[in-house]
Parts: C-alpha cells; structure tokens; sequence
C-alpha cells in the first residue's frame, strides 16, 4: 500500500457519502474525490473484491476511511442495509450518490421481459429504493443532506441498441425533479449529473478494439477530448456542496458540448 497523500482538511472535511457503484469508473472517481476533501465514504457494489481493492486505493492515497458494502440497488433491503451500515461506521450519512447502473448494448427486439425490467429496476428503482432509505434516516433523525443522482445524456438522445438505457435515464431524470419537488421541504436537495461519454475502462476498450470510432466520438464533442472520471466528480461534488445549496432540481449536463 503506498503511504497516505495528506487530503484534508477539505472541503467535505466531517461528512459522510455514500457512492453506488462506487468500485470502478465514475462512481471511484467520485469516491475519491470525496474522500480527498476529507469526507468518509461508502462504496457499495454486487462485487466484493471490486470493492475492496477500492476501499484499499483510496484509503491507501488519503488515509480516508472508506467502508465496502455489498449492495444490489434494485433490492429494497439492500439500501437499507447500505445506509445503516454506514451510520453504524461512521454515525451518520451526509450526501448520498446513486451511480450504479447497467449499461448494454441490446436492440429493443432482441430484448425479453426480464431483461427489460433489469434495466428500469437498477438504473430508475435503485436510485428510488436508496434515496428513500436516505431520506427516512434524514428526515427521522432532522438531519439535511444531498442526493445526487449519476444520469446520462442518452436520457435525451435515442440511438439503436441503447433504447432500455436511454429510457432508464430519462425516467431517472424524471425521478430526479419528483425527488426534488418532494424532499426539497424535508431539508433534502436532490440533482443529477448527465454525462456524456466518459475514459471508463469499458470505453476506453471499445476505442481501442474499434467499437466505438475514436474520430467520430472526438468530432462530436466541440471540447475536443472526452471527459475523464474526474471531470464527473467535480459536478458532483459541487451539487453536494454548500455552494449549490439553492439548486435543486436539476440536471447538470456534463459532456464537452457533445449533447449539442
């Protein structure tokens, strides 16, 4: 393990985030840079050791405490788990963000039932079942807190293969005002970030295989690169934090101009 990087006092320094789908990608990033302006953090995830590596990472740069959790969103009883474990560790949750998500390519006509509904129950229902596992706890002990949910440009933009996602994340933005319009009273404000195409480890192989057409991505984007994770999570960041504390409601569209 390398020796910790001193990242605190910060800005988030005393808080506590929860990040799904906190492991790999965005949601690392995200988790990270949490924790190097001084916030405890949660990851949770469906795979352990995925977890854990990513717990070791950053506790390993900040000296951070950061707790793995175990989690399927689309399971009720698994958010609850996820926000009573990280109040039992670290006695409260300050900011909550619903990341995990299911991405595949599957044409409408090739896609079942349950397939169909997987989509809606991890990317729409996951982020429902651990906003209202936070916003009970919230609410119950007069704590505020803010919830920032992870979308996606798709939400806006229909392509072939993708019909199940893009839906999803429209439905998450929809979701996302209904959480605002109705929590934003009980002392919680909830946004969403919608990034365009990001340097996950997913992307950056279908670059390279040639799945995805480097030249014509980069033409699409007016910025000229695509984003990396943590160009998400300051936009997240900055949605958690005091500076936000008058926006709710909102979409942050996080993309290099590409939605355009």
């Amino acid at each position: 393990m390398t020796e910790p990087t001193d990242c605190g006092p910060g800005e988030f320094d005393g808080k506590v985030a929860i990040v799904t789908g906190g492991g790999a990608g965005i949601g690392f990033a995200i988790a990270r840079a949490f924790a190097r302006e001084g916030a405890r953090v949660s990851i949770a995830g469906r795979t352990k050791d995925t977890l854990t590596h990513a717990a070791e990472t950053i506790e390993g740069e900040c000296g951070s405490s950061i707790l793995p959790v175990a989690a399927d969103v689309a399971e009720t009883a698994d958010c609850e788990h996820l926000v009573a474990a990280t109040v039992d560790r670290f006695g409260a949750v300050d900011i909550l963000v619903n990341n995990a998500a299911l991405f595949a390519v599957l044409p409408l006509i090739d896609a079942d039932a349950a397939q169909a509904a997987r989509f809606f129950a991890v990317n729409a229902l996951g982020p429902l079942n651990a906003g209202r596992a936070f916003a009970r706890w919230a609410v119950d002990h007069k704590r505020g807190g803010a919830i920032i949910n992870v979308s996606s440009i798709a939400a806006g933009r229909p392509a072939p293969g993708l019909a199940l996602y893009s839906a999803s994340k429209a439905a998450l933005d929809s979701l996302t005002r209904s959480m605002a319009v109705e929590w934003a009273g009980k002392g919680l404000r909830v946004n969403a970030v919608a990034p365009g195409h990001v340097a996950t480890k997913g992307v950056l192989e279908d670059l390279r295989t040639g799945r995805l057409d480097e030249k014509a991505v980069l033409a699409r984007i007016p910025a000229g690169r695509i984003a990396d994770g943590d160009d998400i999570a300051e936009a997240v960041l900055f949605l958690g934090s005091e500076r936000a504390r008058h926006i709710v409601g909102h979409v942050l569209v996080v993309d290099g101009g590409e939605g355009f």
